[in-house]
């Protein structure tokens, strides 16, 4: 099970650096706005870290009050 938070962590810090390198460089937005494939990645990518943000802040609360 730890493998799984490992890789949801991986993942929503994959996603903040992809964010942040697209909100500095007007070459990869252009390149977004002009593609339908990487328009796709941009959605999966902003799922990604909604969802993988959601999920990390419900296991801290999760882990946080079912402490021994």
């Amino acid at each position: 099970m730890k493998k799984i938070w490992i890789t949801i962590a991986s993942l929503w810090a994959a996603s903040i650096i992809y964010f942040i390198v697209y909100a500095n460089s007007t070459a990869m937005q252009s390149a977004i706005n002009a593609s339908h494939g990487l328009s796709l990645l941009h959605g999966v990518m902003d799922l990604v870290l909604i969802l993988g943000g959601f999920a990390l802040i419900a296991r801290l609360i999760y882990g946080i009050s079912h402490r021994s």
